[in-house]
């Protein structure tokens, strides 16, 4: 009985009060080590279940820009009115908007397929600051290193791999003020969502 105990996690007097006890005494030596072994695989379960219900209450739901909303190129309207999705995380940070990073001309850093935090505000703190920036005449967005120049934006990638030309895999790009090119703000995080549907499934498990 004590081993069952253990196993359930309860105390022997506790145990000795319920139901379980005429029952477990009539059952054979062989058959009670079976219930033992149940017992400790529903509770190692049990625990388990328990573990992802603490983790999935923790996480932080962030509100990212959908790929219709990013395609649009955000223009004018991208401090509100955005077509959203939300992707979660276990920090807390203080954020305007998430962009879905693509491609990886920011790594090490950063990585395709990451949440990138943005805090609106239209210009770089320094030279070089990773910031999201909106190419509104071509209605596309970049994350990249900007450095505001007398005649535009000057964007640079972190990745310097080289092609077998030696050739940079991705060049500068300059965005002329003419083009109406707009900082939606600086990078102040970077994450990869947690999978919430796959702790929902791992919870029905």
């Amino acid at each position: 009985m004590r081993q069952l105990a253990d196993a359930l996690n309860v105390s022997f007097e506790y145990l000795t009060d319920t139901e379980i006890l005429p029952i477990y005494q009539e059952l054979s030596d062989d058959n009670n080590q079976q219930t033992i072994n149940y017992a400790e695989d529903k509770l190692k379960s049990q625990k388990e279940q328990e573990n992802i219900i603490h983790f999935r209450n923790s996480l932080i739901p962030y509100k990212q820009a959908t790929e219709q909303a990013l395609s649009a190129g955000l223009g004018e309207g991208y401090t509100d009115n955005i077509e959203t999705c939300t992707v979660y995380w276990d920090k807390q940070v203080n954020y305007d908007i998430g962009i879905p990073i693509k491609g990886d001309s920011m790594e090490p850093e950063f990585h395709y397929g990451q949440t990138a935090l943005i805090k609106y505000q239209s210009s770089p703190d320094y030279d070089g600051q990773v910031c999201a920036v909106d190419n509104v005449s071509m209605g596309n967005d970049f994350i990249k290193c900007v450095t505001v120049e007398e005649d535009g934006l000057l964007l640079q990638s972190l990745n310097i791999e080289e092609d077998q030309n030696g050739e940079r895999k991705f060049p500068d790009i300059k965005l002329y003020w003419d083009d109406n090119p707009r900082i939606i703000g600086k990078v102040v995080a970077a994450f990869t969502p947690i999978e919430i549907d796959f702790l929902f499934k791992n919870l029905e498990l």
